[in-house]
């Protein structure tokens, strides 16, 4: 009984989000261009490293955003948000505020950041590599909650060799990021 009751549900739900999408505006979510998929650590503890795939929208020349979520597959869960910006908007942020933001310049020359193929293995590598991001996750998944508990944490990336651990290292180019590209 409780399987048909999960499976009516189900079937309601998918009608419910196919007629309400064909009338609602998804300006915001249309303008996600690009799939990155990288690693994050948190600040406070570098031994917790997890998997982020990165969902990007331009929101200028000088400013990205990008969704984070823990995987690629159609049911992956939103752990968190990134913001991009260019070196010069870097330059000028206050001398308190830039701890909190990262050089993706690492993580784009050294392969631990992948991008699809059909964007090439160079797509945007330049402007990347003299970008800085801000990230912060609101869903610890290397805990096994079930839910996003607790506070949301800042979190930072590998900025040099050494950082990532060994078994996420050897496993890049053997995980199923579809056709995502690895240096």
């Amino acid at each position: 009984m409780s399987q048909v009751l999960r499976e009516a549900t189900n079937t309601t739900t998918s009608i419910l989000e196919t007629a309400t999408s064909a009338i609602q505006g998804f300006g915001p979510i249309n303008k996600i261009h690009q799939h990155l998929c990288a690693f994050h650590f948190y600040s406070h503890d570098m031994t917790r490293q997890v998997e982020a795939h990165h969902f990007c929208a331009h929101q200028n020349k000088e400013t990205r955003q990008c969704l984070i979520y823990d995987s690629p597959k159609k049911d992956a869960r939103l752990i968190g948000l990134e913001y991009l910006i260019s070196e010069n908007l870097f330059l000028t942020l206050p001398d308190e505020e830039k701890p909190l933001w990262h050089s993706q310049e690492y993580e784009a020359k050294s392969g631990c950041c992948s991008y699809r193929k059909s964007q090439g293995p160079e797509a945007g590598q330049e402007k990347v590599c003299k970008t800085y991001g801000k990230v912060f996750h609101f869903w610890p998944v290397d805990k096994g909650d079930n839910l996003p508990l607790g506070l949301p944490q800042l979190m930072k990336a590998l900025t040099r060799d050494g950082q990532l651990y060994d078994e996420l290292a050897k496993s890049m180019p053997t995980r199923p990021f579809n056709n995502l590209y690895f240096k």
